[in-house]
């Protein structure tokens, strides 16, 4: 039961079988040129909404656990200020921020191995694809901080649960 509502949800944020998902990918790099941060956040929260046996709509993942994973974007976001403000008019990222950009991909990984609704909400959201396609670019890496916000903030808007 449980997989067939989250093929439903997988369908209805975009993701039907054998085809691409709302979101563009250039082979295996992201396409952040034409990445709009609200609409996929909120596409991506949409896609997660099923109902309930009481007919209301629900959302599995919980705040807690988004917020968790925003709040160590948050800690890179930090570092990567200071550096902006050390190194006026860059536009790539050093090696250790680039490393530490990466490494928020197991952050997420760890998360989604431990619950199934962070699994599907890092499925849906493409988290994991898109700190893939950062590389050192800080335009990209400001880009994705805005999506992880913009989650958070349609999550809890849409009814998602603490």
């Amino acid at each position: 039961m449980m997989v067939n509502n989250m093929r439903e949800q997988l369908v209805k944020a975009g993701y039907a079988q054998n085809s691409r998902p709302n979101m563009q990918i250039k082979g295996k790099q992201f396409d952040f040129e034409s990445f709009d941060v609200v609409t996929e956040a909120e596409k991506a929260i949409e896609g997660l909404k099923y109902k309930d046996k009481n007919n209301r709509d629900r959302i599995d993942v919980t705040t807690s656990q988004i917020r968790k994973f925003l709040t160590a974007v948050n800690v890179v976001r930090n570092k990567v200020d200071l550096y902006k403000a050390k190194n006026k008019g860059a536009e790539s990222l050093s090696k250790e921020l680039t490393a530490e950009i990466k490494f928020l991909k197991v952050n997420l990984l760890y998360q989604a191995g431990r619950t199934a609704a962070v699994k599907q909400f890092m499925t849906i959201s493409k988290l994991d694809v898109i700190i893939d396609s950062i590389g050192d670019s800080l335009s990209r890496f400001v880009k994705f901080t805005k999506y992880v916000e913009a989650l958070v903030a349609y999550h809890k808007f849409l009814g998602g649960r603490d």
